[in-house]
């Protein structure tokens, strides 16, 4: 990639806001060193009677060179938090997988449905638009699955549940993406290029398993129907379900319920780890795995909750460990609490755990962050729409001048629509872009600072937030004569909005409200504050 490429990405990915994965933009031959080493491998598939739920197992013998594996739908950005985290927590055992499928000459395809579009002019993708497609025969028929999983539209559980949109706009950025993969858009480019390549085996990972991975374009099903011999990566799928911490029910679980459903079904399923180990490709010392946290909030994304938020910590691919946490932001180690049951918290946490297996620490770690929301605040009794600001004295040199300051509209959102914070409108308030301020003579008779703080977020509205409400990050703060008194977290897309309730010093003259980029600085950081103004002495 480009140095100028590099340097543009480089913000995004510091800040974990999972901008699109780069991928190589060389042009002519492949540069990709790795040498082949083909294998004749003997699978383990298993499958589950349909009446007896007994598991089954059978061997298949197969040239490495004639399997692809196909990776579906692993998208930098999920409207559900914890789905999108749970994606990042496959990543190292999937880079690790994919570089020992490579190693044995198969042919990997990335099949990211929504966002291949965003890949016109790379290699892996133009390589295949010149292709002449050939018809999918229905040699097969569909898989008769029935998935038994609950279904929602969030994974974060019982708490403030994520809005829907659809802002992704790449696969996961630390995914490496060969110059010698190829990316895909449809059912008949997979199917052409595997028929071309002499490929009769499918290896499928990726997300949702229920619902992207089966039957989005390319994708299992179809493939079935087609009458390849497609298989289940068991260690490399997440299911979109539920939490329900009452039952004990996790995402995990629902994966493996949603893994159990399509072995009934008759499409086996292999632990790839397993097999590539058996194939000697595989490095047991290598460290892939995490355990995973629900519901999963960042520091750049968090998660709020109101009164409690209860936390379950799972590391289904792992046996014979102790999952370890810390709660005020330490690494953890072997000393540190070891978890048995959901955690309760009821206060802002900097959750960290990792597994351990007799006293060594045998997983990745992993980190949450809960932030607990402050009581609603009265609405004011006087609006900051009624008040005029203190202008910046660089727009006091002339219209030229003045235009380099972003002012935020009064009454609507900066775009001048209506003022929208995770789908509730309000009358009263101020749209921003970030970056921009605000400035207020204080009156002796103001007591108090209120108001709610969130992300304008109107473009949902508008084709679901395609490709852009993934970009939308801000921070709110407020200054009393120069000292910042108050300060939201990161505002994300639909979040609930933050509350701020500032006592005013006695004796202060002005007061300054900001609203800053999160550090990735975007065209759609769109900040509106409503219901904002001050609360009169009695």
């Amino acid at each position: 990639m480009r140095k100028n490429a590099i340097l543009f990405l480089l913000p995004l990915f510091l800040l974990d806001v999972h901008p699109k994965t780069p991928v190589s933009m060389k042009s002519g031959p492949s540069t990709d060193k790795t040498s082949c080493e083909y294998k004749q491998l003997t699978l383990s598939l298993r499958t589950k009677d349909p009446k007896t739920n007994r598991e089954i197992f059978r061997q298949e013998k197969v040239d490495s060179r004639k399997v692809a594996v196909i990776i579906i739908d692993s998208w930098n950005f999920h409207w559900c938090m914890t789905a999108t985290e749970r994606v990042v927590a496959m990543i190292p055992r999937w880079n690790r997988a994919l570089e020992c499928a490579r190693k044995m000459g198969m042919t990997i395809v990335w099949d990211p449905s929504d966002v291949a579009g965003n890949y016109a002019g790379y290699p892996q993708r133009e390589k295949l638009l010149g292709q002449k497609l050939i018809p999918v025969p229905d040699a097969h028929g569909m898989p008769p699955v029935n998935f038994t999983a609950p279904g929602g539209m969030c994974m974060c559980g019982p708490g403030i549940e994520c809005i829907m949109d659809y802002g992704w706009d790449g696969m996961a950025p630390d995914l490496k993406i060969a110059e010698t993969d190829f990316i895909t858009s449809s059912t008949e480019e997979v199917y052409t290029l595997l028929k071309n390549r002499g490929i009769d085996h499918i290896i499928y990972t990726g997300l949702h398993t229920n619902v992207c991975l089966f039957g989005k374009p390319g994708a299992l099903k179809f493939m079935v129907q087609a009458g390849l011999n497609c298989m289940l990566a068991r260690d490399i799928n997440d299911a979109i379900t539920i939490y329900d911490p009452a039952k004990g029910y996790t995402p995990d679980t629902g994966t493996q319920q949603t893994d159990d459903d399509l072995e009934r079904a008759g499409v086996p399923t292999i632990n790839v780890v397993d097999e590539w180990r058996k194939a000697g490709v595989w490095n047991d010392q290598w460290m892939v795995e995490t355990v995973r946290i629900t519901p999963w909030g960042k520091p750049l994304r968090p998660y709020f909750f109101e009164k409690e938020v209860t936390v379950s910590l799972t590391s289904r691919l792992l046996r014979d460990i102790q999952i370890h946490y810390t709660t005020d932001g330490t690494e953890p180690y072997a000393g540190s609490p070891v978890y048995h049951k959901p955690l309760i918290f009821t206060r802002t946490t900097d959750l960290k755990t990792a597994a351990f297996r007799n006293g060594r620490k045998v997983s990745l770690p992993s980190s949450a962050y809960f932030v607990r929301l402050p009581p609603m605040p009265p609405k004011p009794d006087i609006y900051l729409d009624e008040l005029k600001n203190i202008p910046d004295p660089y727009s006091l040199l002339g219209p030229v001048y003045a235009a380099c300051l972003f002012m935020p509209e009064v009454g609507k959102s900066y775009e001048k629509k209506p003022l929208q914070i995770r789908d509730k409108s309000y009358q009263k308030g101020l749209g921003f872009v970030a970056p921009g301020g605000v400035h207020y003579e204080l009156k002796p008779e103001y007591d108090r600072f209120v108001g709610l703080a969130g992300i304008a977020d109107n473009m949902v509205k508008e084709d679901m937030g395609r490709n852009r409400a993934m970009h939308c990050s801000v921070v709110f703060r407020v200054f009393v004569d120069g000292v910042m008194l108050a300060e939201s977290p990161v505002m994300r897309i639909s979040q609930e909005p933050w509350r701020f309730d500032v006592k005013i010093p006695p004796g202060s003259r002005t007061m300054r409200i900001a609203c800053m980029d999160a550090g990735s600085p975007s065209p759609y950081d769109l900040g509106n504050l409503v219901d904002a103004g001050f609360i009169q002495k009695k």
